[in-house]
């Protein structure tokens, strides 16, 4: 998800970018009702499929990924990006000599690079800022407010998300200090964009995911374009062609290869 919205943005701090941008500043909304938040939220999940969406176990979802650079779009890579919810990631971008996959679990978290011919671990900042991505998967977030499982949610009410686009939002609060704002669609309820902060070498990041081209894969909607951002600027757009809902994925999918022979 990808994870959606999940992570695979940050996996690509690795691989070739990063996710993010900033939080515009708004006013607080006098109300801050947790009823009005948690109603807004069952209105999101019912229009993102209800049951169907909260029963989601694994992802398989293949499209193509664009970094940005001071504004100006690189070229698109393909990839290829596998979720079992919770805590596993899979992502591969391109093929033959130029493959690079980045995998996250509880098993292993390692990269593999084609053109050096390697396999090795992770970073300790590296394996931090996915397991922050994790967290703010739209998917995994959207469920996790839900749910209200270890959060405090805040209803913000009327919102300008960005220029000219306005939403009804909620803020989510982690019990450890983490926070992110969910912004939805007023009249389709269907999430517009998450904004987040995560914090690693180069110290605090904001983070900035914008959602477009709902489309239905099974009964559940999925948005079919993303838009990255990091402190106010675009770096990345993941489009996606195929999305695909619990589908069986191998545990050994997830597991460090022992040679680059069994990167297949």
């Amino acid at each position: 998800m990808l994870r959606s919205p999940k992570s695979l943005a940050l996996i690509l701090l690795i691989a070739i970018a990063t996710i993010g941008t900033a939080a515009v500043p708004q006013e607080r909304d006098d109300n801050d009702d947790p009823a009005k938040a948690a109603a807004l939220l069952r209105d999101a999940i019912a229009a993102r499929g209800g049951d169907a969406f909260l029963k989601i176990r694994t992802v398989e979802s293949r499209g193509q990924y664009t970094p940005f650079e001071k504004g100006l779009s690189g070229d698109p890579l393909p990839f290829v990006d596998y979720i079992a919810y919770p805590g596993r990631e899979r992502t591969e971008f391109d093929k033959g000599d130029n493959k690079l996959v980045q995998c996250n679990s509880e098993i292993a978290n390692w990269v593999y690079e084609a053109k050096q011919k390697m396999i090795r671990d992770q970073k300790d900042d590296q394996v931090k800022q996915f397991q922050q991505s994790s967290r703010y998967d739209l998917d995994n977030l959207l469920r996790t407010a839900f749910k209200q499982s270890g959060v405090n949610l805040v209803y913000l009410g009327r919102r300008e998300a960005w220029r000219n686009t306005f939403s009804e939002a909620v803020r989510v609060d982690f019990t450890d200090g983490g926070t992110a704002t969910l912004h939805f669609d007023t009249r389709s309820k269907l999430p517009l964009m998450i904004e987040y902060k995560t914090v690693g070498e180069e110290g605090a990041v904001n983070n900035e995911v914008r959602f477009y081209r709902w489309v239905d894969f099974s009964g559940i909607k999925f948005p079919t374009i993303q838009d990255f951002f990091r402190n106010g600027k675009q770096n990345a757009r993941v489009a996606f062609d195929t999305v695909s809902f619990n589908v069986s994925l191998a545990d050994k999918l997830f597991a460090k290869p022992s040679n680059i022979k069994e990167v297949k």
